[in-house]
């Protein structure tokens, strides 16, 4: 009878390609073959420890364990081997200690022939699954994030979104994917708590970006003095510290050409009373955006940042806009018209964006009015309404 064996392995995939390290010893089956890193689990031991644990051994590294990917039994002639996969993250350099060499693959260039014979049956699903590119959207359970979902979608990209509610975010996935025919996949996430974003990215390790749209925010507004703690530090987070995280995380995961549209606020070009947070928020975005793409600049990563103004959002929104009269009726725009125009702006390599003639020609006008009158007139415009929908 033979014996069976729990084994794991360790599966690093970077911008479409997976790390492999040639086998030095072993019997006639695994020797001089490739193979993800790993070995048998101990008795007693987790098989996250064990990868771990494998990984310092075998080659200094230390990893972080993100998710398990997938599994497989394969029979040698004188074993059963139980191979499980993790999707794991490298968190420091490798020293080769015991391979014969070790090596980045792109997916496309994979040559089954080359591999331990337990790990061939899972490098097609690696390829299947991480070969194609995809468009990062937050807050794509709203409307805005919805418009460019569906977007992106009709132009043929596939997606890895996110937003609060996994309710929502489900059967977004499968209307889109039954619709247009692309690949959706997700994770719900609170950008506002970091944990949260802990998950999120162990979850979207190994794909390659194209793209990352940054919709997700909190547009609360109301009087300084009517916030408590709490309120500050979530619209702080969810504003400003998720979309930067993000950006980060995609751009350790970007392809070689690589878009980032912020959605920042025309309301971030100036001090707004009675809307300061979210106003300075904005600002800082757009300040960001506007650094970073210097940073980026020759690295085939361009960073676009969008400025609208009023968008047809939800009811409380849309009863605002309508109190706003004949202004309101031209210069607010639909969730569509910003998506589609955003991604057109960023095309033609545009830093910055504000959709509408209107919103552009009301940025023109008020840069001439004093800042002093310009406060006063939102002052006393703005106080007389509130809006809080988190």
């Amino acid at each position: 009878m033979k014996s069976v064996i729990n084994v794991v392995g360790a599966a690093f995939v970077e911008r479409g390609k997976v790390f492999a390290a040639r086998r030095s010893y072993g019997s006639e089956y695994v020797i001089h073959k490739y193979e993800f890193v790993g070995g048998k689990v101990e008795q007693g031991e987790s098989e996250e420890t064990a990868i771990k644990r494998e990984c310092l051994e075998e080659l200094d590294l230390d990893v972080q364990v993100c998710r398990k990917f997938a599994e497989e039994q394969f029979e040698y002639p004188d074993k059963i081997v139980n191979l499980k996969i993790y999707l794991c993250r490298m968190l420091s350099g490798y020293k080769v200690k015991e391979h014969e060499e070790c090596r980045w693959i792109p997916l496309s260039q994979l040559d089954v022939g080359d591999w331990a014979p337990a790990d061939r049956a899972l490098l097609g699903k690696l390829v299947d699954e991480f070969t194609p590119h995809y468009s990062f959207v937050t807050g794509a359970s709203g409307y805005i994030g919805k418009a460019f979902c569906t977007e992106l979608a009709a132009r043929g990209e596939n997606l890895f979104i996110t937003g609060r509610s996994a309710e929502k975010l489900s059967p977004l996935a499968q209307e889109i994917e039954k619709r247009y025919g692309v690949r959706v996949r997700f994770c719900s996430c609170d950008l506002s708590d970091e944990s949260a974003r802990i998950r999120l990215y162990a979850e979207a390790v190994g794909y390659t970006f194209s793209r990352l749209v940054n919709v997700a925010g909190a547009d609360i507004q109301k009087g300084f003095l009517k916030y408590d703690e709490k309120k500050i530090v979530f619209q702080c987070r969810a504003l400003f510290e998720g979309a930067v995280s993000v950006t980060r995380f995609c751009l350790e995961q970007a392809a070689q050409k690589f878009s980032i549209i912020n959605i920042s606020s025309i309301s971030g070009l100036q001090p707004m009373p009675y809307f300061a947070i979210y106003s300075a928020l904005k600002g800082a975005l757009t300040s960001f955006s506007v650094a970073l793409s210097r940073e980026l600049k020759g690295t085939g990563a361009t960073v676009t940042v969008v400025m609208p103004g009023a968008v047809y959002t939800r009811p409380d929104v849309i009863e605002y806009i309508k109190t706003q009269g004949l202004w309101g009726k031209i210069a607010a725009k639909s969730p569509q018209y910003v998506a589609k125009h955003s991604l057109k702006a960023a095309e033609r390599g545009k830093l910055k964006y504000i959709p509408g003639v209107a919103n552009k020609f009301m940025r023109i006008f008020s840069a001439l009015i004093p800042q002093r009158l310009k406060l006063r007139f939102i002052a006393k415009r703005w106080s007389r309404t509130q809006k809080d929908a988190f």
